[in-house]
């Protein structure tokens, strides 16, 4: 693993964070119109896991590699 595969890892958690979020809001709009309480709930599970994409942490070994590479 190098630099490069930390940071494509990085981004591509990023953009499927987003894209969940998109997916779950929209999910939510469609289902709070139809049945309100029904949509937020099918909805909420989408927004938990794309929240957790967007800011999840970077494993151990890319941060082992970039403290290797700032020294």
């Amino acid at each position: 693993m190098d630099k490069i595969e930390c940071f494509s890892i990085k981004i591509s958690s990023r953009v499927l964070g987003l894209v969940f979020l998109g997916f779950s809001l929209l999910l939510a709009v469609i289902g709070g119109i139809m049945l309100p309480i029904l949509g937020a709930f099918f909805a909420l599970p989408f927004i938990i896991f794309g929240g957790f994409l967007l800011f999840a942490p970077e494993s151990k070994t890319c941060k082992l590699i970039t403290s290797k590479s700032t020294e």
